[in-house]
């Protein structure tokens, strides 16, 4: 029964149904009922009906009709606008914002239409806004990102400048991390020769190299002002044109590396877009990567002038080199005032490369020392023992000629069999080859003499090692 009940309730009914029911109760069974009282109690005693003839009776009855049809049809009327703007709105909702509600009409279901109608167009612009304040976002975000990597990439290179890696690792990495700045950009650093002058690419990224490798360019045609090339400059200069092309670029931004007023470099950024112009940000940036370039190289510049300054070896505590050059070209000078010889010892550890990778870079260095120290015990006060390569020792002999020189070498080849590979306490042997040259036999500058002993380790080398070669 209760089933029933629900089946037959008008509340889970659509708006055109109980509209069509409520006709009904209003419309068409009130005309029922007027039929039925026609024919039960007019038409029996029609002449006695107020005297009503059966025409009279017709046109009531189809007037009646009329009107019914009449109400079904403006009952039509007001449901199906109500009907599709229901349609229309469920479309709007599911997203369809660019629907519009067409119904022209002055009741209330015009109104509703309207309203309908401006909350979508309100809704619409809502989103449009909401969309243009969304790429807005993106743009202020991917700049945020920027910064942001700009920024630890900035400490990186600091970080790296502090802890004295070499020139070459920090401007790759200064290369790199411009590159990162902008999607496919090329960056690359030119760095000026030391012994030409002319520039030349120290480092590139996100290019083919063999590109690079061919560019070079005169002193005085390197651009000494920062220099923008896009859309919306002028006239190139010959020589950015010709970087242009190097590199494949429409666009490029370059900045001078300027260290104490002198141009040691150039630091770039470009790619190949089309109508593309720098922002004044972007520049700024490139500025300040160009300050962390000239802070790399100045900072290379003073650690080499340092270690020119500098006389002593770090781990051996012996002259370097490039004292041990210049101080055997005063002796020589002095042996050729005085007609007296001068003697050069070059000393050269036997399987050094081996030793290092056996044994590893702690006991090479021990190796070393000891080395150092039984060499300054070979010599007298005037003599002078330096450390002129990895594993090659010098000693400047004053006064000694080539006979008694190899004297000299023959002793220290001996002591250094006999007690290096006590010193370390190890079982295998370590040797040396020494290469002996004398003044002016063999030479009239320390160039000469360093070379011709050089050349005479390598023979003793070739000869099976451990032993002097004069």
């Amino acid at each position: 029964m209760i089933s029933f009940l629900k089946k037959m309730s008008l509340v889970p009914k659509g708006l055109r149904y109980k509209t069509m029911i409520a006709f009904a109760l209003m419309s068409l069974i009130p005309l029922l009922v007027c039929v039925w009282l026609v024919t039960s109690y007019i038409f029996p005693n029609i002449n006695l009906f107020l005297g009503l003839s059966l025409g009279n009776i017709s046109l009531i009855l189809f007037i009646s009709i009329v009107i019914s049809i009449l109400g079904f049809y403006t009952t039509k009327e007001m449901i199906d606008p109500v009907i599709k703007i229901a349609g229309d709105a469920k479309d709007i909702a599911d997203g369809d914002v660019d629907r519009v509600i067409k119904v022209e009409r002055e009741d209330e279901i015009g109104d509703l239409s309207m309203s309908l109608n401006a909350m979508t167009q309100k809704i619409k612009e809502n989103i449009e806004e909401l969309k243009a304040y969304g790429e807005k976002t993106k743009l202020i975000n991917i700049e945020i990102n920027k910064k942001v990597l700009a920024l630890s990439g900035l400490l990186q290179i600091g970080s790296l400048i502090s802890s004295s890696a070499d020139l070459q690792t920090v401007l790759d990495f200064i290369a790199r991390k411009l590159s990162d700045l902008e999607d496919g950009a090329v960056s690359f650093v030119m760095l000026a020769d030391e012994t030409s002058g002319d520039f030349q690419v120290a480092s590139v990224y996100n290019v083919d190299e063999t590109r690079a490798q061919g560019l070079k360019i005169k002193k005085s045609d390197m651009p000494s002002r920062s220099i923008v090339i896009d859309k919306d400059s002028g006239a190139k200069p010959e020589i950015v044109s010709r970087i242009l092309e190097s590199f494949d670029l429409k666009n490029i931004a370059m900045i001078p590396i300027v260290v104490s007023k002198k141009q040691h470099g150039l630091l770039a950024i470009g790619n190949k877009k089309d109508d593309y112009a720098f922002k004044d940000d972007e520049t700024e940036l490139l500025k300040v990567f160009a300050k962390q370039a000239t802070i790399a190289v100045e900072n290379d510049l003073l650690i080499k002038k340092a270690k020119e300054l500098a006389v002593k070896d770090e781990l051996t505590g012996l002259y370097n080199e490039s004292f041990m050059r210049g101080r055997l070209d005063e002796e020589i000078k002095r042996a050729c005032l005085y007609q007296r010889p001068c003697g050069y010892l070059l000393v050269d550890i036997d399987g050094f490369k081996d030793f290092h990778e056996r044994f590893g870079e702690r006991k090479a260095e021990l190796l070393l020392k000891a080395m150092g120290e039984i060499l300054k015990g070979s010599v007298t006060e005037v003599d002078r023992v330096g450390r002129m390569a990895i594993d090659s020792f010098g000693m400047i002999l004053v006064e000694r000629n080539k006979k008694q020189a190899a004297g000299i070498a023959e002793e220290l080849r001996l002591k250094v069999e006999a007690g290096l590979a006590k010193i370390l306490q190890l079982t295998e042997k370590i040797t040396v080859s020494i290469g002996v040259s004398e003044n002016p036999i063999d030479g009239s500058t320390a160039d000469e003499l360093m070379e011709k002993a050089e050349k005479l380790v390598k023979n003793a080398k070739s000869l099976g090692k451990n032993r002097v070669a004069v």
